[in-house]
């Protein structure tokens, strides 16, 4: 028969595993290298979203409706971290696909956003 977990004991072998000095000591220790691969990252992403609300503010789009562009954009930008070629390029395609069916994106506003993030326009 299993030994039923309880909260307790749960807790009591968390105190003991993780004294509040070590975790302390270990993030402190590491906090610069936390810090540089945030900011690289958030970069990035600030650097996309920027352009975009150029984009946004050229084609006039109303401010009400940025959202769902600018979290087009983001998701774009996050598949250019993982994926190149034809799974970018089908990849970036189904998120099109999405946008315009889900949420009635203006496909040409969402080409303009791709090729603002990636530099082209991938053929569909």
């Amino acid at each position: 028969m299993p030994i039923v977990k309880r909260l307790s004991d749960m807790h009591k072998k968390y105190e003991l595993k993780y004294d509040g000095t070590n975790v302390t000591t270990r993030l402190t220790s590491v906090k610069d290298l936390m810090d540089s691969r945030y900011e690289a990252a958030m970069s990035t992403i600030y650097d996309v979203v920027e352009r975009v609300r150029d984009v946004l503010a050229e084609e006039g789009v109303p401010s009400g409706l940025w959202a769902k562009y600018l979290s087009f954009a983001q998701r774009i930008a996050k598949l250019t971290f993982s994926h190149k070629g034809l799974t970018l390029q089908n990849e970036i395609s189904a998120e099109k696909s999405y946008f315009v069916t889900a949420y009635k994106a203006d496909p040409a506003i969402l080409d303009r956003i791709i090729e603002v993030v990636i530099g082209v326009v991938p053929p569909y």
